[in-house]
């Protein structure tokens, strides 16, 4: 049996996620793979530094003079590094659990490590999560450790710098593992909720909430130790509290819109598709949709699926239209279909969060919809989902109502 003619599919499982917009900073260079990039407010966080410890060294070690300064920065930069081992950490957690990792990015709140776009389930977001607190807890046990050991054999301002990276380290870690977003814990948080009630949108509310109980509480108890006394880590405190509760904020937002999502199914926003084999030739698939559906086929409706060998076609109407009417009749359909892998498909069933997760993870412009007998049944389009989403953000802008309707 002689080969197909149409091109042959191209693997796009590996192609790099999209990197998002590229944040101002000083490129550091690459560590592991991973990109390094120091954000200009550090430089913020490294004055208050210095402004805080400063004095303090100061008032401990006098005859040191303004090489105390020099501690102090080498406070922040011992604290930027420490915010550099727990961003690896989750870089490479989310490296092992198949993420793509684009880059990592130290700021004037600690750091953060982007992702690309990643199709994940509840479990590895909690172990990707854990994976950078955990490890500053780790630094921070030994550490301690290490001054259980050699209390009465060390000492000086050196020493001092030493214990207070220790103190940040536990801080970094314990903190982060508050159950409220945007933390760390946040995220375990979210991932709990999620499995239980395999809803995302629904794990991310509660998580966000908890985010803003906690900033809240920092308030609080700021209030309450009369930190107004000491005008440094008063200013330090408020900005921890408000990017807790903006970053809870946000994740409302973004939870809003997920949950609009999920509450449509791959079944219900899929355009309708018909299957052909890949070596049937285009004028036998003009006259087979024009008698299915009474529509002129040029109009592109339904989408024309083909599959062949572990993937997945659709049939790409600017190159149809391209073929002239004596050529139909030879020229393949699969010879003018955009092909992909196997593996993009879902089932009727899909929550469109789920839905969003599979398109933006392989950089696709649609997916199949395929049932539980093997039959393709429709194609989700990604500016199908896009327009969705754009409606609900609106609408929740506007503080309207969202129901499911005719779209």
């Amino acid at each position: 049996m002689p080969l197909p003619r149409f091109r042959q599919p191209s693997d796009d499982r590996a192609a790099p996620a999209p990197a998002g917009p590229r944040p101002r900073g000083v490129r550091l260079g690459l560590l592991l793979g991973v990109e390094l990039l120091l954000d200009r407010s550090w430089f913020l966080i490294a004055g208050l530094t210095l402004v805080m410890y400063g004095p303090v060294l100061w008032r401990l070690y006098p005859e040191l003079g303004w090489l105390n300064l020099l501690l102090a920065l080498g406070f922040a930069v011992g604290l930027a590094l420490s915010v550099l081992v727990h961003e690896l950490a989750h870089a490479l957690a989310g490296r092992a659990a198949g993420w793509p990792v684009t880059r990592i990015v130290l700021t004037l709140m600690g750091g953060h490590t982007a992702f690309g776009s990643v199709r994940t389930t509840p479990l590895p977001t909690a172990l990707v999560s854990l994976a950078g607190p955990l490890s500053n807890v780790v630094l921070a046990a030994l550490g301690t450790g290490v001054l259980f050991v050699t209390a009465d054999s060390l000492a000086g301002p050196g020493w001092a710098l030493v214990q207070l990276l220790i103190l940040a380290n536990w801080i970094l870690g314990l903190f982060n593992l508050l159950p409220g977003l945007p933390l760390d814990g946040g995220r375990v948080v979210e991932a709990i909720v999620w499995a239980l009630t395999r809803s995302e949108a629904k794990g991310t509310i509660v998580a966000a909430w908890c985010g803003r109980g906690i900033a809240i509480l920092t308030v609080a108890w700021l209030l309450w130790a009369q930190v107004w006394r000491q005008p440094v880590v008063l200013v330090i405190t408020l900005l921890v509290a408000g990017f807790i509760f903006m970053g809870a904020g946000q994740a409302l937002r973004q939870a809003r819109v997920l949950g609009v999502l999920d509450a449509v199914r791959a079944g219900g926003v899929a355009r309708p598709a018909m299957e052909f084999s890949p070596t049937t030739p285009l004028a036998l698939v003009d006259a087979t949709v024009m008698a299915a559906t009474g529509d002129d086929y040029r109009g592109w409706t339904p989408d024309v699926v083909v599959r062949d060998r572990g993937a997945v076609g659709l049939l790409d109407p600017e190159l149809a239209e391209r073929v002239a009417l004596a050529h139909r009749g030879v020229v393949a359909v699969g010879d003018v279909a955009e092909w992909h892998p196997a593996d993009t498909t879902v089932d009727p069933g899909t929550p469109g969060g789920e839905l969003a997760r599979v398109l933006e993870s392989g950089r696709r412009a649609w997916v199949c919809v395929v049932d539980g007998a093997g039959h393709v049944t429709g194609v989700v389009h990604h500016e199908d989902l896009a327009r969705l989403t754009l409606r609900a953000s609106s609408l929740h802008e506007r503080g309207g109502d969202h129901r499911r309707g005719a779209w």
